[in-house]
This record gives structure tokens, C-alpha cells and sequence, in this order.
């Protein structure tokens, strides 16, 4: 089915493509971005200058998209303050430390279509086409008054290309790069009277850093209509599919001899090869959208309807001949399927009384998710012996989650520089997950966000905020599954509560001019609720509210074009993420490894790990001869904690990012490279802090990517 919608969507663009007489418009050279002076979307009543928002967004342009040569959402990201790229099996993206462990970091919306999928609601960055990308938006602080929990971690709003009413546009980009990376895509767009139209499609195929091949192939159609000046309609459908290996941690010992390889041996005394993981990822989304913005009346309804389908192949067992003599073979088959249907209805009225103005508006919500898993053994001798039949009877899964959110905003504006924004969101989340043991669990939650946002406007190019918020991100199914499955007393799945965020934020920002555009944040979080493993004395459980969490920081973007022939800009962070009143089960060391023993312990006033204390970026842009720009950025990663009690740290690391670029009327020419000096680093796991044998720490290493070389070319008409 879903490769017949494939062709389907193929069809679609060209026929696009070919069905009109196109009169080529002359290429522009892009002018200069002054972010700060953009209109941004991710606001609580109705789109808004960035500078003028009271809240901590940031915002990443096309041009910045195609300066930095990224792959990926998540390396576009991850020099933004606040945001910290986890490298692993797949990417993750946590903002402010409040990810936890196999589930999401920020909720994803491509145009309005939630990306996050699956048990554990991930989100696949490598999906997601980043030519066809027009803004990206991240909200680093709750967004869940208007797009409900899973927004509670913040947001990553991404904005594809839309026509516009005028003479066609056409352009094709074509990139080879490091790791025989390749990379295509083209998009046209244009309007006819009050149709507007964009269509894209994109190849990508690389072996990757470590082996770890990927195929991606994305289409794309952007169809909308204009009533009048005020109302218009759009529709949108996306496919894609992509395929990709990922490995699990490797040990010391294979990160130092076999760091680019998928296939290695088990350890140094045995030989025998392990291959882990391959995955391949099919979706097909579609949404519509009536906006309606009148002098005083604005409203907006959205529809939306995804449907996923992952297969994955766990294979670390399948290069070992021993394995597959018996039914005792271990590798597996998870075929997954999720359909999702969301519908939005949002609306308010501009009431102007002399000296204030009001903005009331109310919205309504409603999001039903349907997850199954099918497990098998597809590689194992038949009949499966009992121990795979009781793997396959918790594997097979039937899971339902229904949302339904009720919320309001309020904004007042005294005169032209005060304004005080308040804000109130109701959510009821059922849950209903099965497997074939058989085993079921319905939980029910019903909780009330809220967020008081004063601001001061100095200037008509500046904002001075304060705001104070409550919100609430509900747990992923494959908590409550399991919880389920493994029965522990400590950890029942009708005790899973949501993590609840008390958050406080003052920020600035402010255009002074062409030279200068700064933003400022701080922030105080408290986390009830917080969830960590869960473990007995010799085995994992699952996942468990362990207690109280509390997160501070300072956050920065400055940038500016200082005269014609430079540039800069800087971003930092500064975060302290610790555990407030936690309890946890860790190895606690003997005198030797062999004595240690796992024991519920007391962490608070702890790091919380994988959280970096300092995070920065610095970058400077040189234009010259007319046609030519280079652009250079310093990137810093501080150290951070790997195991719960702190014991283990990583080293901090630079690394330098370089692109010059030639732009001649409607091409563009660039070489990039990223990782200049091939800086080797792994991320690392292992928060209970258990030993080897020998004493050397047990973590489980995962490569970051190296030096990487990139060759392209951009031809607009």
C-alpha cells in the first residue's frame, strides 16, 4: 500500500511540473537575514515579530540552512542555546535537560504535522528533508498551551517551502560528500491568481561515519487557495522512506580498533563478528488547513492524518554460526505501525478599548494515536522455542492513546510598550496498551497547564519578558508496556504519573541595528516526577518517577554584519541540571569490581548525565570579490556526567566548521567541511556506573562523526 502511494505522490510532481507554460523569473541574491526582525508563527495568539515575542525562540532561516551544509534537523539545532544533540543509535535532541531515556526530547511539527512517532514517540531527524526547508522555529521553553504535552519539553517547529503568487521558481541542489555521500533534490513553486503551489522531492544515499549506511527518498506537495486578503486554505502531503543501519554501544576496546566499522568482533579475546541494527522507516502525512485573519477576527482550523510503518531488525546475533543451529537464535523482527489523526480549532477576537487592547481566544484539540507491533523471529528455526514464544507473546503490542485539550489565551496590551499575557490549557489523556500474554493496562490523567507572561516593549525593536508556567509531558507507551511486562511492585504501570515543569524565565532581546541583534535568557525549572531506569538488584525494569529534578541557565544569540565585508554571530549556554530529592538503584563500589553491588541510594544533589555545563558557538563570515563568502564557526562542547552518582565525566571538545561559497546570478558553487580537524569523540553511557572486571568503567561508546568534506551546487531559475 504504501509503496503504491509512493507513485502516487511521484506522479503528482510531475505532473506539477510539466502541467504549466513557465516563464523563468531572473535569480536574486538573498539579502542579508535579520532574524530578530522575522515574522515567527510559534506565538501563543498570532504571528509575531521575533524580537517581540515574550518567550525563548529562536529561529533558523534557508539561507543559514544551506550556509551550514547540514544533513539533518538535528545538526541545524544543535548550536541553538540550550539544545544538546545526543549522539547514540539514532539522534536526540534535549532541551534544557529534560529529556529522559527512551523517549522524546522536544515535540517535532513539520507545518503542523507532529513528527514524533512509535512506542517511544522519537523522532526521525533524518527524514525530514532539510532543502525543502523554508524557517525552522524552536521554542525552548514549554509550547504546551497550544500544542499540548508532548510540548511540554519544547518545540521544533519546521516551515517548508511555499509558493507565492507570482512567476515560477525552479531549483535544483546537488552535493557528493565525504563517506561517498550523495545527495539530490529539486522544488519549484509559483502561484496562478489565487492558486499557490510547492512540490519537492530529495535523494539521499551515504555509508556514513561508522558504516552506518542511510537511504533517504522524501516528495513533498504544498497546494493552497486565497479567498480574499484574509482567508486562505492549504493542503499538504509528504512521504518518505528511509533506511539506515545503527549499532549499540560499542566497549573501549572497539571504539579504539574498529570505530568506522558496522561489523566488529565481540572483544579482543574473541573474534566472533557482531552486526546490530537496520531499520527502515515508511510515512506518508497529510494535512489541511483554513486560516481565516480579519481586521479583528482570526481563526484557524487544522486537520492532519500520518501514517507510519517501521521495520526493525534487531541482527547482533546473525554473523555467529552458533546462533543459528538451535531455536535458541536471538535475532529478531519488530514490524511497527502507527496512524495518527489530529484536529485543531483556534480563534479569537481583537477588542480595542482606547488606552487597552484584548485579545481573547480559545481552542479545542483532539489527538488519537493507534500503535501495533508485531514481533517475530524470522531467522530461527521453526517451531520457536518457549522462551521466543513468550518474547513474541510481550512483544505483540495493541496500544491506543487519545488526547483531548481545551485551552485559552489571553493577551492585553496597555498602549504601545506594556503588554501581559495569560494563558490556561486543559488535557485529558487515556491510555490503552495490550500485548498477547495477555496483558492490559488503561491509565487515565487529567491535569490543568497554565502561564502568566508580562512583557515591556522599550522600543518599538525591543522586549523585556518575565513569565512563569506549569505544565505537564505525559509518559510514552513503551513506559506503561514496560512497566507491564516486567510486574515489578516498585514500578506498576497504574502508578506512572506525568513529569510536571515549573518553570520561571526573564529575557531581552533587541534589534539595535544592522550591526547588533542580541537576545538574552535566563530560566529556573522544577521537575516533579522526573523518570530514570529502574532497577532490582541484578536487572533492568524499566522506567520509574524517581523524584525531583531542578534546572537553571543563561542562555545567548547575538549577531550582526559589523561592515560589507564581515560578519558574526555567537551563541552560549550555561545550564546546572541537578537532582533536587531522587532515589536511584546504582553500583555502589567495593574495594575491588568483583565486590560492588547495586543499591538504592540517595542521589540528590546530584548532575543530572549527559547534560554538557557549558555549550558554545562562534562564528564569523567574510564576503568578498562580490561574489564570494567564507564562513568559519568554533564549536563547544563542555563536559558532562555519565553515571548518575557523577563519578565519570567526558572530556570537553572544540571543533571548527569551514564553508566558502560562490554565488553568480542564479548558482551557487560551495565546498564545506565540518569537523576540519577530524576531533575524535564518543558519546557515552552507563548511569548506574558499573565496572569491568579489571576496573576500567563498563560504558557503552558511540562515535561522533568525524571530519566531513562536501562538495555542491545550487542552480535556482
Amino acid at each position: 500500500m504504501m509503496r503504491k502511494r509512493k507513485i502516487f505522490i511521484i506522479i503528482l510532481i510531475i505532473f506539477g511540473l510539466v502541467s504549466n507554460n513557465l516563464t523563468w523569473a531572473d535569480y536574486q541574491n538573498q539579502q542579508e537575514v535579520i532574524k530578530l526582525k522575522e515574522i515567527v508563527v510559534t506565538a501563543q495568539v498570532e504571528d509575531r515579530k521575533l524580537v517581540a515575542t515574550p518567550a525563548s525562540i529562536s529561529l533558523i532561516t534557508a539561507a543559514e540552512i544551506q550556509e551550514m551544509g547540514a544533513k539533518t534537523i538535528a545538526q541545524i539545532i544543535e548550536n541553538i542555546p540550550g539544545m544538546v544533540h545526543e549522539n547514540s543509535t539514532r539522534d536526540y535532541i534535549t532541551v534544557r535537560g529534560n529529556r529522559s531515556s527512551q523517549s522524546s526530547g522536544v515535540l517535532v511539527l513539520v507545518n503542523g504535522v507532529p513528527a514524533n512517532s512509535g512506542v517511544s514517540g522519537y523522532t526521525e531527524y533524518d527524514a525530514i528533508p532539510v532543502s525543502d526547508i523554508e524557517t525552522i522555529e524552536v521554542l525552548r521553553s514549554s509550547g504546551s498551551i497550544i500544542y499540548g504535552p508532548d510540548a511540554a519539553r519544547g518545540v521544533i517547529n519546521i516551515i517548508t517551502k511555499k509558493g507565492e503568487s507570482k512567476s515560477p521558481k525552479t531549483r535544483i541542489s546537488a552535493t557528493y560528500g565525504s563517506w561517498d555521500t550523495k545527495e539530490v533534490s529539486a522544488g519549484i513553486s509559483g502561484g496562478i491568481n489565487k492558486w499557490n503551489y510547492a512540490f519537492g522531492a530529495s535523494f539521499l544515499d551515504t555509508d556514513g561515519y561508522a558504516d552506518d549506511n542511510k537511504k533517504r527518498e522524501a516528495v513533498r506537495m504544498d497546494i493552497g487557495y486565497s479567498f480574499s486578503e484574509s482567508t486562505d486554505i492549504s493542503y499538504n502531503i509528504a512521504w518518505h522512506e528511509v533506511d539506515y543501519d545503527t549499532i549499540y554501544g560499542r566497549t573501549k576496546w572497539q571504539i579504539d580498533n574498529f570505530r568506522n566499522d558496522s561489523i566488529f568482533p565481540t572483544s579482543a579475546t574473541n573474534d566472533t563478528l557482531i552486526h546490530y541494527r537496520e531499520n527502515s522507516d515508511e510515512s506518508l502525512s497529510q494535512s489541511l488547513k483554513l486560516s481565516h485573519n480579519a481586521e479583528n477576527f482570526f481563526l484557524t482550523g487544522f486537520l492532519c492524518y500520518d501514517d507510519t510503518d517501521h521495520v526493525y531488525d534487531y541482527l547482533k546475533y546473525r554473523l555467529n554460526p552458533a546462533y543459528n543451529k538451535t531455536s535458541s537464535y536471538y535475532d529478531y523482527r519488530e514490524d511497527r505501525d502507527q496512524k495518527r489523526s489530529l484536529a485543531r480549532l483556534f480563534g479569537g477576537y481583537h477588542f480595542d478599548f482606547d488606552k487597552i487592547a484584548y485579545t481573547p481566544a480559545f481552542g479545542i484539540d483532539f489527538e488519537k494515536t493507534d500503535f501495533d507491533q508485531k514481533k517475530s523471529y524470522p531467522w530461527s528455526p521453526v517451531p520457536n522455542s518457549a522462551s521466543q514464544l513468550t518474547a513474541i507473546a510481550k512483544g505483540d503490542l495493541n496500544t491506543q492513546k487519545k488526547r483531548l485539550g481545551v485551552f485559552t489565551s489571553n493577551e492585553f496590551l496597555f498602549g504601545e510598550k506594556w503588554e501581559l499575557n495569560l494563558d490556561l490549557r486543559f488535557d485529558n489523556v487515556k491510555y490503552d496498551i495490550k500485548n498477547a500474554q495477555p496483558k492490559h493496562v488503561s491509565n487515565e490523567d487529567s491535569d490543568y497547564s497554565w502561564k502568566i507572561a508580562p512583557a515591556w516593549h522599550p522600543c518599538p525593536d525591543s522586549t523585556i519578558y518575565t513569565s512563569v508556567s506549569k505544565s505537564f509531558w505525559y509518559p510514552v507507551l513503551i513506559y506503561y508496556n514496560y512497566a507491564m511486562q516486567y510486574g515489578d511492585t516498585e514500578n506498576r504501570p497504574e502508578d506512572l504519573k506525568p513529569e510536571e515543569y515549573l518553570t520561571f524565565e526573564l529575557g531581552y532581546k533587541h534589534y539595535f541595528n544592522s550591526k547588533l541583534s542580541l537576545a538574552l535568557a535566563g530560566y529556573y525549572m522544577k521537575t516533579e516526577d522526573k523518570y530514570l531506569s529502574l532497577y532490582d538488584e541484578s536487572d533492568w525494569k524499566g522506567y520509574q518517577n524517581v523524584g525531583k529534578a531542578e534546572h537553571k541557565g543563561i542562555e545567548i544569540e547575538a549577531s550582526g554584519r559589523i561592515n560589507s565585508l564581515m560578519g558574526y554571530r555567537f551563541s552560549g549556554a550555561w545550564q546546572d541540571v541537578k537532582w533536587d530529592d531522587a532515589n536511584f538503584r546504582a553500583y555502589v563500589w567495593g574495594a575491588t569490581p568483583a565486590s560492588d553491588t547495586r543499591q538504592n541510594v540517595d542521589i540528590s544533589g546530584k548532575q543530572v548525565p549527559q547534560i554538557p555545563e557549558y555549550t558554545a558557538s562562534f562564528g564569523l563570515d567574510f564576503y568578498f570579490w562580490d561574489y564570494f563568502k567564507l564562513s568559519n564557526d568554533v564549536n563547544y562542547i563542555g563536559s558532562r556526567h555519565i553515571d548518575v552518582l557523577n563519578r565519570y565525566k567526558t572530556d570537553d571538545h572544540f571543533t571548527f566548521d569551514t564553508m566558502l561559497s560562490f554565488t553568480r546570478k542564479n548558482y551557487k558553487f560551495w565546498i564545506l567541511g565540518s569537523n576540519l580537524f577530524n576531533k575524535e569523540s564518543e558519546s557515552m553511557f552507563n548511569e548506574t556506573g558499573k565496572r569491568n572486571a579489571d576496573g576500567t568503567p563498563a560504558h557503552l561508546y558511540y562515535p561522533v562523526d568525524g571530519r566531513y568534506i562536501e562538495a555542491g551546487v545550487t542552480i535556482t531559475f
